[in-house]
């Protein structure tokens, strides 16, 4: 359908279309709407502002702000609406009827909003001024906006009593609720990223401005998290907002794919090539993880920014007809993938290359762990102690400890920018398990063999005592086997 429009043809004179099946390019200063049917308009969307009713409240936005509209997606037949900032709101469009422009001699086109799979916005337009918003906000189901908290004062009791806090003292704020109609947990993060108070919030709802002027009244148990003043100048596209709604966001290089339909693929990390010593530094490692070696990493690759998620999992599921993984009740949207097998892992990596015409496969073991470590020696990239709400396991104390998953990027990045390296869920590489360091290839390569029994996981899990998620720890399972420990993330190659 819209493959081609990544294409160049020459035919970049169209400036007004009608109906058109073929593979055409959109004139520079066009809007592309893309019927079910798979035909497709090119012209000007005209409508002022866009209106989505979410399950938080209405959000009218202005044409200039919006970047793509995606109609009836999902098993709920949901809108989701893209800003040009990358923010992502998702419900129902009160508009049902758009009309296009298609050119100065002819009529404008009426067209139902039934009969539209999705509408791709001409950028760069002419973006109207908006007040400056420095918080993010995620609510439940993936959407994340740009906005102000406003109310300012949180209720939290731990388990050393009673803190009273305001806006200024809290640098990101994790909620969760175990069971429906409880009450609310929170995990707050001081600025800075130093005091961690964990326990219940006694504040029901939150106060948010969006940055086009709405007030919504969150129920707590809608809210996800909340970064305060995380958004300073030069974070202004979709990825470095999204690095910047988690602890330790900064900018890094970047890659997005594409799939055909114009949406966004996995946010991949680039890595430049290296050395470094893999196994164990400390000594008190297993046998598995000595001798210490130096690894050669002789050419750079890109690596998931997150694990895989359940939401991008279940794209590729849902395209071939294929079993949603069990999410064990926790969430899917931004949580990791798992009970999702090694082989399962390797099918959705080749799905991937052929969506987004790049070569996409697990990481190798040497791989991940130059990933892992991102240039440290110590036991955790962080250092020897696993510390308090540093990652998510069995005994590290955050809000899911010992419980369940914890949505992506929870934890602080490690110094590649890299999120949950260490905990929350186990990681499928491509190597067959070999219990035997010196075995392994060091020139950064997987080690295979036919009629593999086990393969590598790396990186502990939510389930399992710290040591488990050292960089240099490694554990096995067998490939066919499913877990809700065990999910995967991916390696990009790079021409």
């Amino acid at each position: 359908m819209l493959a081609a429009l990544r294409h160049p043809i020459m035919i970049a004179l169209w400036i007004g279309l009608c109906v058109c099946a073929g593979p055409v390019r959109a004139a520079v200063t066009s809007d592309v709407v893309v019927l079910r049917n798979g035909d497709f308009h090119v012209g000007v969307v005209a409508q002022e502002t866009f209106t989505i009713e979410t399950a938080y409240g209405a959000i009218a936005i202005a044409y200039g702000m919006v970047s793509n509209v995606y109609f009836g997606r999902g098993s709920g037949k949901i809108d989701i609406l893209i800003s040009a900032d990358g923010e992502r709101f998702s419900g129902r469009l009160r508009e049902r009827s758009l009309f296009v422009l298609r050119g100065v001699l002819d009529a404008s086109l009426p067209v139902d909003v039934t009969d539209i799979d999705r509408i791709q916005f001409h950028r760069p337009r002419l973006r109207p001024a908006l007040p400056a918003s420095r918080d993010i906000i995620t609510v439940t189901g993936g959407d994340r906006f740009r906005g102000r908290v406003l109310s300012d004062g949180f209720i939290v009791r731990s388990g050393d009593g009673l803190h009273q806090l305001g806006r200024a003292d809290i640098g990101f704020m994790d909620v969760d609720t175990l069971e429906e109609d409880s009450q609310a947990t929170v995990q707050v993060r001081s600025r800075g990223g130093g005091v961690v108070i964990r326990g219940g919030l006694f504040n029901s709802s939150l106060l948010v401005r969006t940055r086009y002027g709405q007030e919504l009244e969150l129920p707590a148990a809608a809210v996800e998290s909340l970064a305060f003043n995380a958004l300073g100048r030069g974070w202004s596209d979709a990825v470095s907002i999204r690095q910047a709604a988690h602890p330790g966001g900064k900018p890094v290089r970047v890659i997005v794919d594409q799939f055909d339909d114009e949406t966004p693929g996995p946010e991949m990390v680039v890595i430049g090539k290296g050395t470094y010593r893999r196994g164990d530094h400390a000594g008190d490692g297993d046998g598995d993880e000595k001798p210490v070696q130096t690894i050669d990493i002789p050419k750079p690759f890109a690596i998931g920014l997150f694990p895989v998620t359940f939401a991008e999992y279940d794209r590729f599921a849902d395209t071939y007809g294929r079993p949603n993984p069990d999410d064990q009740g926790w969430g899917r949207a931004d949580r990791p993938v798992v009970n999702v097998s090694w082989e399962d892992a390797v099918t959705y990596a080749k799905w991937l290359s052929r969506a987004t015409g790049r070569t996409y496969r697990l990481p190798t073991d040497a791989e991940w762990e130059y990933a892992a470590r991102a240039g440290t020696t110590t036991r955790f990239w962080w250092g020897d102690k696993a510390g308090t709400a540093r990652a998510n396991c069995a005994e590290c104390g955050s809000l899911w400890s010992g419980e369940k998953s914890a949505p992506i990027g929870r934890f602080p990045a490690n110094p590649f920018g890299l999120y949950d390296m260490a905990g929350n869920v186990w990681q499928w590489v491509a190597d067959c398990w070999h219990d035997k360091a010196e075995d392994f290839p060091t020139d950064g390569t997987a080690l295979d063999k036919e009629s593999c029994g086990k393969r590598i996981i790396r990186g502990g899990t939510w389930s399992f005592p710290p040591k488990e998620m050292r960089s240099a720890n490694r554990w096995r399972d067998f490939p066919t086997r499913s877990s809700d420990d065990t999910g995967f993330r991916l390696v990009r190659e790079l021409e």
